[in-house]
């Protein structure tokens, strides 16, 4: 079809005289270069991997560079940018955020993956689920935090740790990794949060691995599912948080790439936020040098496994982070302004790398983030017609 379109155009070009050499060159390679991206918009990611930066801004990765030097971030071959606002106002919080990533729709803050009326909304997680791929969560917070809880649960209010924890102990993940513990163990357990005596831990542990510390973690042998708590509540920061969040990224993908249908893993970088909620440069600095180490196992792994779409952005900017001072040859940032301690209204980055990575170029809204991978999932779920 190709060969015959160019042939036609290039007669009845060269009938009227308008044709030379080099522009018939040019045309063909138009032409060839179009049915290619043609192909590469229906590519459909085998594997996906979205990386969220909590409060990740241009600043923040402008800092992470000028303390890193290089970042995985600069492999990525498509970059955007991304408006956050709520459904109820300009500026977003992590659940309307989260809900606006993982499902695709705007919802008000507060709201964990349910609309502005309260009605549940399906989530990435529940798609890749039906697709029949496996799927992931690690994060450096509480598993119960507003962002991993949008991808697994369907709450009113963010709050609602207690629930939240009862909705992920029924979801179908199969590796789970952050903290949280206390909102799965029974009242009568030490260091438990909940009001009741349900034992969320051993309901869980019917179906995959429950474990609760460093050894544990390390001595992991094949499992195929798995929940592991590293806090009763918030880890720590970089310095003091074991397993690290690539640590963490690069064992979750050891488990879920066993499934022949592929992969859904969300990564949280939580504490970038923390940082510019303190206003504290260095803790900004370390948690995002942290966050991209573990992009960098992200996309090593889709270097080696071509069907991998990453994808690394954020759900907001905190703290309207800026850069005064510093130096590129010392790798340092010495002086910084931020505009409040809260989050703000700017547009965040958006990173993409694999096979439908094109579809996130450009300025666009964060609800195209959980509606392009939902696309993806919904296609890879399609059944080819029956004899």
């Amino acid at each position: 079809m190709l060969v015959a379109y160019v042939k036609r155009e290039t007669a009845y070009m060269k009938r009227q005289g308008r044709m030379n050499r080099l522009a018939l060159y040019l045309l063909v390679v138009t032409s060839i270069l179009g049915v290619c991206l043609a192909h590469a918009a229906e590519d459909v990611p085998k594997n996906i991997i979205l990386f969220i930066g909590d409060g990740m801004g241009v600043s923040q990765v402008t800092a992470g560079k000028i303390t890193k030097g290089t970042l995985n971030l600069e492999r990525f071959k498509v970059v955007g940018l991304l408006t956050t606002f709520a459904h109820n106002a300009l500026v977003t919080d992590s659940a309307a955020a989260g809900t606006a990533l993982a499902t695709g729709f705007k919802t008000v803050n507060g709201a964990i993956s349910v609309s502005p009326d309260g009605r549940p909304i399906k989530t990435i997680v529940e798609y890749a689920e039906a697709a029949e791929k496996s799927t992931g969560i690690a994060v450096s917070c509480s598993v119960t935090h507003a962002t991993p809880a949008c991808f697994l649960a369907h709450v009113d209010n963010r709050s609602k740790d207690a629930l939240i924890a009862e909705h992920i102990a029924s979801s179908g993940i199969d590796v789970l990794f952050g903290g949280g513990a206390a909102w799965f163990l029974p009242m009568s357990a030490k260091g438990s949060k909940r009001q009741d005596e349900k034992n969320l831990a051993t309901h869980m542990a019917k179906r995959m691995k429950v474990i609760g510390s460093v050894n544990e973690f390390q001595s992991l042998n094949d499992v195929d599912a798995v929940a592991g708590f590293f806090a009763e509540e918030q880890p720590g920061g970089v310095s003091e948080r074991k397993p690290s969040l690539p640590e963490l990224t690069r064992r979750a993908i050891i488990i879920l790439s066993k499934n022949k249908n592929g992969f859904f893993l969300m990564v949280e970088g939580s504490q970038i936020d923390w940082g510019g909620h303190a206003k504290d440069m260095n803790y900004i600095i370390s948690e995002m040098v942290d966050f991209d180490n573990a992009v960098g196992v992200g996309l090593d792994f889709a270097k080696q496994n071509p069907q991998t779409l990453v994808v690394a952005t954020a759900d907001h900017e905190t703290s309207g982070f800026a850069i005064h001072d510093g130096s590129v040859d010392v790798r340092k940032v010495t002086t910084v302004g931020h505009t409040s301690g809260g989050h703000t209204a700017a547009m965040v980055p958006v990173f993409a790398y694999g096979p439908g990575s094109s579809a996130f170029a450009g300025i666009a809204d964060n609800t195209s983030i959980g509606r392009i991978i939902i696309g993806y999932l919904q296609k890879a779920n399609e059944k080819p017609p029956e004899d």
